[in-house]
């Protein structure tokens, strides 16, 4: 969230490119570990 928050004030162009590569770059890892989460969950226990 704080990435965020800086991202919505930020008035340089370069340095909030640089923030919503980091957001993005971030939520990516979230989306990944979440589907990893779904998969093992969806595998049936032997």
């Amino acid at each position: 969230m704080e990435l965020a928050r800086l991202a919505a004030s930020e008035q340089d162009p370069k340095k909030l490119l640089a923030l919503v590569i980091e957001i993005n770059r971030l939520l990516e890892e979230k989306q990944d570990r979440l589907e990893h989460l779904q998969t093992n969950r969806a595998k049936p226990s032997i």
